[in-house]
């Protein structure tokens, strides 16, 4: 098998780096304040790799993991929370898995070129039950299924991001909430799963499968629709950076050969880290410009299904920025934070600097 052929799946570790905006006192009783966070690749030189909203007071902990070993060659394990810890939004560790063929040579678990060998599961939910809460919820106890929605059309619009010749990629979706105790407290969890599975045309019964999306929102028990607008703006503003996404493509691609002539180390990927460069060729232009399109389409995909959020002009980016709903007025500045609010004459730059210009809703 060609290492190629899954180069696709490898976009999903993060790392989250946010530089909290703490809101004047007099601000503080009823607005809302959002921040866009830049996703950092410390390797890579502290270049910003993804882009998400959360709320500004929230604070980080983990980080993103280089490993040599893995076709994806990144993975993260990051939380965004509450000072109290009663909420937060987390991006889990996601790999590369192949099965098929392959499971009647190698044992569940093992490494195989890069990917591990694993039963693909049933459904999404499924492989969070399974994998992914184990691995990140160790101490939960009484754990459950609470409830699930298919999200069919967003998973394919994910798949699209994510063209790849020489076979089939599908898209599988979901949001499945989880109840469970961990250390006696009583905790409900949503999270939004996207499975990307790629089948090549060539070659022994194979799958190469991963998650795409692998995002949750947690909050303790009866308290997590109250988060929905929040936690609908956090897995919507999900964005890859365009200099980021040329050179990881260029490190893999070195890696990939470099594995292919035994010779793959840690100093080669320092060294191929260190030579990329943020330069889009015409073949990359094209995989970004597929990329985005699709990304566009999933966003939109996503807002169908779930709901409690705005979409506002932004004329500081100069983009579409979607927020929590439920609010009369919404403000912007340079530095991508948000402000949104209820009150009659509230107004941030009376307690501010930072240029706030009022946006507004798309009509």
């Amino acid at each position: 098998m060609k290492l190629k052929c899954f180069s696709f799946l490898c976009m999903a570790a993060v790392i989250v780096g946010i530089s909290v905006f703490r809101m004047h006192p007099a601000m503080a009783a009823t607005p809302l304040l959002m921040r866009t966070v830049a996703i950092n690749d410390p390797q890579m030189g502290g270049i910003p790799a993804f882009r998400v909203l959360a709320p500004a007071e929230w604070h980080l902990s983990g980080g993103l993991t280089w490993n040599i070993a893995l076709a994806n060659l990144v993975t993260a394990d990051v939380a965004i929370t509450a000072a109290d810890g009663s909420a937060g939004f987390f991006v889990h560790p996601t790999r590369l898995f192949i099965s098929g063929q392959i499971e009647y040579q190698w044992q569940r678990g093992q490494p195989y070129l890069g990917m591990i060998v694993m039963p693909i599961p049933e459904s999404p939910a499924a492989f969070i039950q399974q994998i992914v809460l184990p691995e990140q919820r160790p101490g939960a106890q009484n754990l459950r299924l609470v409830k699930q929605t298919n999200l069919p059309e967003w998973a394919d619009s994910i798949a699209a991001a994510n063209p790849q010749p020489g076979g089939t990629t599908r898209g599988y979706g979901t949001r499945a909430r989880f109840a469970y105790t961990e250390n006696g407290v009583a905790w409900e969890e949503d999270f939004y799963c996207v499975v990307l599975v790629f089948q090549p045309q060539m070659g022994p019964p194979t799958l190469l499968w991963q998650a795409d999306r692998n995002l949750s929102v947690r909050a303790q028990k009866g308290r997590l629709d109250a988060l929905d607008p929040l936690a609908n703006a956090f897995v919507n503003s999900f964005r890859v950076d365009r200099g980021w996404f040329a050179r990881f493509n260029q490190v893999q691609r070195q890696w990939i050969a470099a594995r292919q002539q035994g010779i793959a180390n840690a100093g080669a990927l320092s060294r191929a880290i260190s030579r990329s460069n943020d330069a889009f060729d015409e073949a990359l232009t094209r995989s970004w410009n597929t990329r985005q399109q699709a990304e566009d389409r999933a966003s939109r995909e996503f807002s169908e299904y779930i709901r409690g959020t705005e979409n506002y002009n932004d004329p500081v980016s100069g983009h579409s920025v979607e927020l929590p709903g439920g609010y009369d007025h919404a403000w912007t500045n340079p530095l991508g934070e948000y402000v949104l609010s209820n009150e009659a004459g509230f107004d941030p730059n009376q307690h501010s600097s930072a240029g706030w210009v009022a946006i507004d809703p798309e009509r």
